[in-house]
Parts: structure tokens; C-alpha cells; sequence
């Protein structure tokens, strides 16, 4: 091959080295490397042909402009060797199935080649020694790297941390300092995490590589957690496990599997502590989930009589358990009557027990009573056959049935007793007597129907036909209903005068 049809080829091997790569951007890796090896080889033949051995090029001197093109050629073997190198290194070291982050450690082995590449052009093609050069480099390496240290630090950190790969892009991470939150990106000097506030958190790889740090992704994003609760010694532990069990039965976003447990953890003569553990789905339910949990514990221990322990204090009186007049007054139904009327409800109230499993209300049902839980906890499901949804679950203070019992129509869905159950019961008889024993208590529940919709709502028993209709529909039902019940007892007195 002469010297002017190797330059050629040469020159076309170096176009076809150029834009293939632009077309092949889409094949493998391993595919991708192949070419540039193979490239490189039959480069390095015409290189050979054209001016003998790269190490040591010889260039035409009589003819310019083929030297130049030459030096030319000859900077394009170096980087076509570089590129295969390069190609050859990600092979090796990163594989299309690696994340992004793994890549760190590729391009800075790239970046070496490339500068070992341009010493090798100054040096063999240039025919400049590189000694000097290279002394005069390192000085200043030197001194850009004592300029630069905070900066390399996190370079280098975060090769560090693209090669551990404790957190990835989308995981929920803790770290030391108070930061917590989702990584959104991971680059040469910093990680960002945003952060549960809204805000965008960029921490130096250097701060990540010497921070502790929590992933609460791995290994799955179901974690168990667990909370604290002291109670006064001088209540009986039985009691108190009951109790807290009851309230961790009450919370519906804590996960089944595995189940809440409640243990004694440490024993003073000021209270005793109980280690609430649970489970949930992932760490960003844990502040709703600790939020429903703790309101349910008060609920439970103050409708139980029980008191928290206060440091210092051995003994404390118990507290109050709230009575059925208080259980209506903080009711959601009759809250908005006068004392008066309501003590004359409470005394229509019937006590009622149920233990775990039995059924306070069924599906499909005619309605004919309302309970109000004074203990334990209720569990509302759908009632129909093979479901097992849970629309709902009541503690102390809680109501249901007041619609059914008031619109007339079946029951929509099933409660089911999840511990021993302590309740209030009123039937339509109750509310009757009352009404006999005074006639104007029928002007103060119609200040109900004011409230309908919102009532229709929380009551999770009722249909849903039932509270979808407008308030003034409600006010007419419940007209209705409290016109029949106060007919009655007049009824039966006048059938009693009769025989």
C-alpha cells in the first residue's frame, strides 16, 4: 500500500471512527467495544503503512501539507486508542444494568486516559519531551490540589459512594444532622434529598461518606417501629394491657402483618413503661400513624380511668371515668342538646357487654337500636359474603346505628366487637319514654337536623342513599321518626285506659 492511499484510508477509518459511534448508540456495550477495537485495528495497519511505528513516526519532510496530515492521522490513532481503551474499561467495570451512580468510577479511569493520551501526543507526534512538562504539572497538581481540597474531597467521596451504593435515587434516607428525606439525585459533589418539608437538601459527598446514615428503603420499605407509653403504678397491669391493646386495635394505619405488640419495658416506683411496638408500610405514614395511635391511647386510658405516670409521684388518684352523660355530651349526636335533655336521654341509656367476635350490628338488619362504646374497640366492615374490608373502627366515645335508627332503613354494614366491648344502648323505646316524660325534648332533637349531612357522614353503619340526601330530606325523616316514637307511649296508655 502506498503512503498517499494509506493516508486516505486512514482518514476514512478516522470519519467511520467519528460517526458510528453517533448511529451505534443504541447497541450494547460489549457491541459498542467490539467496533472500536476493531477500528483501532485496521487504523493501526494503515498507520503503519503510512509513517511506520506510532512510538516512533516517520513524516514526510519534503511535502508540508502531508505532514501535517500526517500529525493528523497520528493524534486520531492516539484517541481512537484512548476511545478503545475507554470502551474496554466500562466493559470491565460497568455493566448495562447498573445503575447511573456506578459510572462515577468509568469516567474517572476515562479522564486518566485521556490526560495519559494528550502526554502521549505532545510526546510522540510533537516530538516535545515531556519531562519538563510533567514536573511542571505535577506542581501544579500541587497547587490546584491544596486550592481545590474541599472540592476533591467530595469528588473522591463520592467515587466512594458511587462504588458502596448505600442509597440510590428515590430512597428515603435519615442522616446525621437532622436530615431526612428522599434522594433525588446523586452527582461528582453533592447528594440532594428532599427533604419532608419541601425543601431541597444538597450535602456534600464528604459529609455522606462520614455521616451516619439510615436508609429506610432497604432492605423493603416496610418498617417496624415502636413508642413509649409510662402509666401510673398503682394501676393493675392487666388492665393497662388491655387497654393499650384495645387502643392499638382501634388505628387502622398500622399494617396486620406482623401484628402490633405490647410489652412492659421498666418498672419505677413512679410508673411503669410500656414499649408499643407496630408495624407500617413505609417511614412516610410513621408521623399520621403515631398521630391516630397516641390519640387512641388517650382515648382508651381516659375512658379506662387510667392516669399517665408524672416523674416523682408514686401514687396518683385515678382518673374519672367519663359517665353516660358525658358520653352524650361529647357525642357527635347529641352534643348540641341541653343538659337537661340530655340527662334525660341518660337515663334511657342501657349498659351492654359484648366480648371479642360478637356482633353488635349485621348487615341488611332492621334498625332499632344505637350504641355509644364506653370501652373497647369496634370494628365496621362491608358484611358482604367473602369480604373482608374495614370501612371502619370505632374506640370509647364512638356511635353508630343513629341513621338506620332514624331513616328506617337496614343497616349497610357489620360491627364486629375486636376486644371485649363495653357500650350504651338506646332503642326507639327509650327515646319514646323520654319524649313522655317531656314532651318539648321533641323541639330540641330537631335541633339535630341542622347537623344532618355532616352526621349522615360519620355515621359509618348508615347507606349510602342515606347520606346523600339533602339535609332537608333528613330533617323530614327524622320529623317522622320522632313524631312516631312520641305517638307511641300516648297509644299504649290510651289502650291501657281502654281494658
Amino acid at each position: 500500500m502506498t503512503t498517499e492511499a494509506a493516508q486516505i484510508s486512514a482518514t476514512l477509518l478516522l470519519f467511520a471512527a467519528m460517526i458510528v459511534p453517533w448511529i451505534t448508540r443504541r447497541w450494547p456495550l460489549w457491541a459498542r467495544a467490539a467496533w472500536r477495537v476493531a477500528v483501532f485495528i485496521a487504523l493501526t495497519y494503515t498507520v503503519l503503512q503510512m509513517a511506520g511505528s506510532p512510538l516512533a513516526p516517520q513524516f514526510d519532510a519534503a511535502q508540508p501539507g502531508d505532514r501535517v496530515w500526517q500529525q493528523l492521522i497520528e493524534i486520531g490513532w492516539w484517541l481512537a486508542a484512548a476511545q478503545c481503551a475507554i470502551g474496554i474499561v466500562r466493559l470491565l467495570v460497568v455493566f448495562e444494568t447498573k445503575p447511573r451512580e456506578t459510572r462515577i468510577v468509568s469516567d474517572l479511569m476515562a479522564g486518566v486516559i485521556h490526560l495519559l493520551t494528550l502526554f502521549a501526543v505532545i510526546n510522540f507526534v510533537f516530538a516535545v519531551p515531556v519531562g519538563g512538562l510533567l514536573a511542571t504539572s505535577g506542581v501544579i497538581a500541587i497547587v490546584l490540589g491544596l486550592a481545590l481540597q474541599s472540592s476533591l474531597s467530595d469528588v473522591f467521596s463520592g467515587v466512594a459512594v458511587g462504588i458502596e451504593r448505600p442509597y440510590s435515587p428515590g430512597d428515603l434516607v435519615w442522616v446525621e444532622g437532622g436530615i431526612e428525606g428522599r434522594v433525588v439525585q446523586v452527582n461528582w459533589r453533592s447528594t440532594h434529598i428532599a427533604t419532608l418539608n419541601g425543601d431541597v437538601a444538597i450535602v456534600p459527598n464528604s459529609v455522606m461518606a462520614k455521616a451516619r446514615l439510615v436508609n429506610h428503603s432497604l432492605p423493603t420499605k416496610v418498617r417496624r417501629v415502636s413508642i413509649t407509653v409510662k402509666v401510673a403504678a398503682n394501676e393493675r397491669p392487666d388492665r393497662c394491657m388491655a387497654v393499650l391493646n384495645a387502643a392499638v386495635k382501634t388505628c387502622v394505619l398500622l399494617s396486620a402483618t406482623p401484628p402490633p405488640s405490647v410489652a412492659r419495658s421498666e418498672l419505677q416506683g413512679d410508673g411503669v413503661a410500656y414499649d408499643i411496638s407496630f408495624t407500617i408500610p413505609s417511614i412516610e405514614v410513621f408521623v399520621e400513624a403515631r398521630t391516630e395511635l397516641l390519640g387512641h391511647i388517650q382515648s382508651h386510658l381516659r375512658h379506662a380511668g387510667i392516669a399517665l405516670a408524672v416523674p416523682g409521684v408514686p401514687i396518683q388518684g385515678r382518673l374519672q371515668v367519663p359517665t353516660a352523660v358525658t358520653l352524650l355530651e361529647e357525642s357527635d349526636w347529641f352534643g348540641v342538646l341541653a343538659d337537661a335533655d340530655r340527662s334525660l336521654l341518660a337515663d334511657q341509656l342501657v349498659e351492654v357487654w359484648f366480648a371479642a367476635g360478637d356482633q353488635l350490628m349485621k348487615r341488611g338488619d332492621d334498625p332499632k337500636v344505637l350504641f355509644i362504646v364506653a370501652s373497647g374497640t369496634v370494628e365496621i366492615t362491608d358484611g358482604l359474603p367473602g369480604s373482608t374490608e374495614v370501612i371502619f373502627r370505632l374506640g370509647p366515645g364512638g356511635s353508630l346505628g343513629a341513621i338506620g335508627m332514624i331513616t328506617g332503613t337496614p343497616y349497610a354494614a357489620t360491627a364486629t366487637a375486636l376486644t371485649p366491648v363495653t357500650a350504651y344502648s338506646l332503642d326507639r323505646k327509650g327515646v319514646g319514654d323520654a319524649i313522655a316524660a317531656r314532651p318539648d325534648l321533641v323541639k330540641s332533637l330537631e335541633v339535630l337536623a341542622r347537623r344532618g349531612q355532616e352526621l349522615n357522614r360519620r355515621d359509618v353503619v348508615a347507606r349510602q342513599a342515606d347520606y346523600a340526601e339533602p339535609p332537608e330530606m333528613f330533617l323530614s325523616k327524622l320529623r317522622s321518626f320522632l313524631r312516631k316514637i312520641s305517638e307511641s307511649p300516648r297509644d299504649e296508655d290510651q289502650r291501657r285506659h281502654r281494658s
